[in-house]
């Protein structure tokens, strides 16, 4: 080994040792600590809607013999595509943790309330409901569901009861994921 060699290897054990130092002083500044790997996933999406009942003019919908689905048309924010103004139901695009608001407006009249339930795969989850025979009522109500992909939210008015809208976007339905799973 020629001198110039020795001098070169005797400068990367220097550099080892000193990295080997650093390390073992990292290690013990973080003795229990775990080393947390963030990794983006982009087939993970961003999921929010927000619509309202009318997209325009106004008007009460029922009251009706049964319960019925509400179809909300006025979309003013539909990330991720999960919610269909075409039918009113929200499909849940990934596994997760989601957090939904509803709000109703209706007319006070004294034998029809105004409510709401918020339904999940056809099980009753959460309603709002108001009822007084004159004036205006609101009712809401949230909530926060464990959803599977494939999961369907939606709203739906009671049997008997009557809800208005205007443009003025008084009955609304919003909902996003909060976190995968």
């Amino acid at each position: 080994m020629t001198s110039a060699q020795t001098e070169e290897l005797m400068s990367v054990k220097t550099r080892a040792n000193i990295t080997e130092n650093q390390v073992e002083a990292l290690k013990k500044e973080g003795e229990g600590c775990r080393i947390l790997i963030i990794i983006f996933c982009p087939a993970v999406k961003r999921v929010a809607f927000s619509a309202s009942l009318l997209d325009s003019g106004d008007g009460t919908f029922g009251p009706f013999n049964t319960h019925t689905p509400l179809v909300f048309r006025h979309v003013v924010a539909n990330m991720g595509n999960a919610y269909n103004p075409n039918t009113g139901f929200f499909t849940a695009p990934v596994r997760g943790t989601y957090h939904f608001e509803f709000y109703i407006y209706g007319h006070g009249h004294s034998s029809h309330g105004t409510a709401v339930w918020l339904v999940k795969n056809g099980e009753h989850i959460f309603m709002a409901h108001e009822h007084q025979t004159n004036g205006a009522v609101n009712g809401s109500n949230g909530v926060t569901l464990l959803l599977e992909v494939g999961d369907v939210v939606f709203l739906r008015q009671c049997s008997n009861t009557r809800v208005y809208d205007n443009q003025n976007h008084h009955t609304t339905f919003s909902g996003h994921l909060l976190f995968t799973m």
